[in-house]
């Protein structure tokens, strides 16, 4: 009798640390993606202290928000698909590359990535911001002078943050040349999703903006990586 008491006991041991590890690492990847939005939220709200762009309209835009939900919206898409790609191979990366005007393809690949909801949320943030009566009245260049500027000021938030963290407070010059592509692939890619085709629900085109920035970041890192080598 002692022995099978023994092994109930034992039995009930590791299933109750079996429970506590699960609840455990549930947690942690809840508080991990909970800083991850965060994370956002708090560099939108910086730079909205800091965006004044001296056109009255354009600046009122900037601080609506519709317009910091679609960059919220548009962000965290991009960061769904950088994740997703980071774990693909080399060969298949470069075959989803080859296949962003497959429908088929793009279709089973938003299935596969657990794109869907990410997709719907920066389809709605973008109507929502192409509605505000503000925004209607942008013309084309300043639509343009919106998206450039919020680009260049979250680069020189992260150039600020990235400059207090080095010896001496210096950027060096690869790395100022890193940041005006990386500054260029983010504007790029809010461009390219505010534009895209909203009469029918422009998934695909979304996917396209993300996989454009994400070999325009790729490029950016390898040109680095070069200059680095150079020096």
């Amino acid at each position: 009798m002692k022995s099978i008491s023994y092994v109930i006991v034992f039995v009930c041991g590791i299933l109750a640390t079996f429970f506590i590890y699960s609840c455990s690492n549930d947690e942690y990847y809840a508080d991990e993606a909970q800083r991850e939005e965060n994370s956002i939220i708090s560099t939108r709200a910086l730079s909205s202290r800091t965006m004044g762009i001296g056109n009255t309209l354009i600046d009122s835009i900037a601080a609506s928000d519709e317009f910091w939900e679609f960059q919220l919206s548009s962000e965290l898409l991009a960061q769904k698909f950088d994740t997703y790609v980071s774990s693909l191979g080399e060969e298949d990366y470069d075959k989803l590359m080859e296949n962003l005007n497959n429908d088929d393809y793009m279709d089973e690949f938003i299935q596969v990535a657990n794109m869907e909801e990410a997709l719907q949320q920066m389809n709605k943030a973008k109507e929502n911001l192409v509605k505000n009566t503000g925004f209607l009245r942008l013309s084309e260049d300043e639509k343009a002078q919106l998206i450039m500027q919020f680009a260049e000021n979250k680069s020189k938030t992260k150039a600020n943050l990235l400059k207090t963290r080095q010896e001496g407070g210096n950027i060096s010059e690869c790395e100022k040349k890193r940041e005006a592509e990386i500054q260029k692939a983010e504007k790029n890619y809010n461009t390219n999703v505010l534009f895209c085709d909203s009469i029918i629900i422009p998934y695909l085109c979304y996917i396209q903006a993300a996989s454009k920035r994400s070999l325009e970041l790729r490029v950016a890192e390898g040109n680095y990586q070069d200059c680095l080598n150079n020096n």
